[in-house]
């Protein structure tokens, strides 16, 4: 076996529990609500820790993605409109990420305030979308959900988290 095998191998590895972190932060966004008042219970999370959260899962996302880009070269067909499913479901995952991400930041949130749908409800839209596309990315992907249960716990997840995103909005007071 050549030397650097081993070393390939630790990378994959790697950037698959990379991805799995980011699974995690995205888990840990959509089943604990933002706090919006300094005493609101339950376990709710501040606005700042909600971005520091949605960060680290952005960034494990993209460490993940362009870490296997370059790590393995027959990843590349990937990109192709031709690819599986669950991969093309990984790529529009990441760009749901990315909108997330740009629309989040202080000016175009202060423009989606302003719009007719609103700020909460294109993040909760996209958020939703985020999750299915993760879902069927790691369902499909077949390394950490390789039998029926663990897909249905999948699913039953995804529920509750998207179900946790229709509930209505804590009043300000």
């Amino acid at each position: 076996m050549p030397p650097l095998t081993a070393w390939a191998g630790a990378l994959i590895i790697i950037l698959t529990l990379a991805g799995y972190g980011a699974l995690l932060g995205f888990l840990h966004l959509f089943l604990f609500p933002l706090r919006l008042r300094r005493m609101m219970p339950g376990g709710a999370v501040s606005l700042t820790r909600h971005r520091v959260i949605a960060d680290v899962a952005l960034g494990l996302t993209l460490v993940h993605s362009i870490g296997y880009l370059a790590a393995e070269p027959a990843v590349w067909r990937y990109l192709l409109p031709s690819a599986p499913l669950y991969m093309l479901a990984g790529l529009v995952g990441l760009l749901l990420l990315a909108v997330l991400a740009l629309t989040s930041r202080h000016k175009p949130r202060q423009r989606l305030t302003r719009s007719t749908i609103g700020f909460r409800g294109q993040h909760v839209v996209l958020s939703a979308l985020l999750l299915i596309a993760v879902l069927i990315h790691v369902v499909g992907a077949g390394l950490l959900v390789d039998s029926r249960w663990k897909a249905l716990l999948c699913a039953l997840t995804a529920a509750l988290a998207i179900a946790g995103l229709a509930r209505p909005a804590p009043k300000e007071r």
